[in-house]
């Protein structure tokens, strides 16, 4: 459907064409969250498949007339979208951010509406409209095809930056009934907290303490004689260091390999004391998988879909670089199965039921955060698998890379799953999908 000006129609009118299944006479129109009475007028000249508004349907913002939209009529309220915007910064939006984010339109035919980025200095709680640019399907490739405009607050927002307190984020999760996905970034911490009461979950998380006294450090080194050191907050490997027993005490090694021999457990805490200088610190059990000196992992994409159901994207294997005790400093990435297979030394089949097992417990695990902290519909979660074969949950990640999937060689839709598959799910919780189309 297509939005047609039409100068002689007052601002509380619109016009459709004939042929739509009897309606009233006026309806409450929604345009992402803002919404307005207005009086229907019926004309046999207007096209098929258009709706007519006046040349200036408000003085705060604008509905761009050169994007495809589809149209929900319920009872009486007509919404005109889906509307949907893309919170991806603090302050401003760069040519070279704003070309990060086409490739995520790559499947706007099956979206439609009206979908723009975003920052956060750009929402405006006065008027409920946000500056930004939103998506011109009819731009030529080698040209932009973001064009700037002010919009109404939006249907569903996709927040992908963190955001701290702040009252512009807060107007906006009011003022759109809280349809923001990924509304809340889980520290480590967090994630192990939410997850430890549930017993389908709880058997899948590394022993977790917050490293708090000398009393926890004993505790957990005299369990485990391995043990990693992670704050609460960060990402990116940042802090994270590895205590471990040697026959002459203990050796501390952080991320970029530097080692330090202490000689007991009392100095080692004093050690500790004085580096974190206060910050919060995990202490966990280390539940780490080598293959030829290189620790490996699994980031499980799990996003919502057009049913707004969980599923998994993709799972991809990442190899740490050698002799380090982490992989966020990835030195190669493969598919999830196909790690199954070398360094398990699984079958096809086998390699199958083991990535099975790895969805169904990280699809129960997005499901429990989602009762807790909010609607989630776009996370990387990490997670390993120990020589026995058991699947453990070590972070997730509401703001995961999704570029990650771009450098498989062999398989190169997954790319454009991970990025197109959130979209399918803003429109169909935004209430626009093929089943109540009007």
């Amino acid at each position: 459907m297509f939005i047609k000006r039409i100068p002689e129609l007052k601002p509380n009118q619109i016009m459709l064409p004939p042929g739509y299944v009897t309606f009233p006479s006026s309806f409450v129109l929604h345009v992402g969250s803002w919404t307005k009475e207005v009086n229907v007028i019926i004309d046999d000249g207007l096209p098929q498949n258009s709706i007519g508004l006046p040349v200036q349907m408000n003085n705060d913002f604008t509905i761009p007339d050169t994007v495809p939209y589809e149209m929900v009529i319920d009872g009486t309220n007509l919404h005109l979208g889906p509307v949907i915007a893309l919170l991806i910064a603090k302050r401003g939006l760069t040519p070279r951010l704003m070309e990060r984010y086409r490739g995520y339109l790559a499947n706007y035919q099956e979206i439609k509406g009206l979908i723009y980025l975003c920052s956060l200095d750009g929402i405006n709680p006065r008027n409920k409209t946000i500056s930004g640019v939103y998506f011109n399907p009819n731009a030529d490739w080698d040209a932009s095809p973001w064009v700037q405009g002010i919009f109404p607050y939006p249907h569903v927002t996709w927040r992908r930056i963190g955001v701290s307190k702040n009252r512009l984020y807060d107007d906006l999760i009011i003022h759109t009934n809280r349809r923001i996905f990924n509304p809340y970034f889980l520290n480590k911490w967090e994630f192990w907290e939410s997850l430890r009461a549930n017993p389908l979950i709880s058997n899948h998380l590394p022993h977790t303490k917050l490293l708090d006294r000398p009393q926890t450090l004993h505790q957990m080194v005299a369990l485990y004689g391995s043990v990693y050191l992670k704050p609460t907050k960060g990402a990116k490997a940042q802090g994270i260091a590895k205590l471990a027993k040697t026959s002459n005490g203990w050796l501390y090694m952080n991320k970029n390999k530097r080692k330090t021999s202490i000689s007991s457990l009392n100095k080692a805490w004093l050690f500790l004391r004085n580096l974190h200088k206060g910050k919060r610190y995990l202490i966990q059990q280390s539940v780490a998988m080598t293959y030829q000196n290189k620790n490996i992992d699994f980031r499980v994409v799990m996003q919502k879909n057009g049913n707004q159901e969980w599923a998994c994207s993709g799972i991809i294997a990442r190899y740490g670089k050698e002799g380090r005790f982490y992989t966020n400093d990835v030195s190669s990435i493969g598919l999830g199965r196909d790690a199954l297979r070398t360094v398990y030394g699984l079958n096809e089949e086998e390699a199958a039921r083991k990535e099975e097992d790895m969805i169904q417990i990280c699809t129960l695990t997005c499901q429990i955060l989602d009762s807790m902290f909010g609607s989630f519909g776009d996370v990387g979660i990490d997670a390993t698998v120990d020589p026995n074969l058991k699947v453990w949950l070590l972070e997730i990640n509401s703001l995961h890379q999704h570029s990650l999937a771009s450098y498989l060689q062999d398989d190169r839709q997954m790319y454009g799953k991970v990025l197109t598959q959130p979209l399918a799910y803003a429109k169909a919780w935004s209430g626009f999908s093929r089943y109540n189309q009007s």
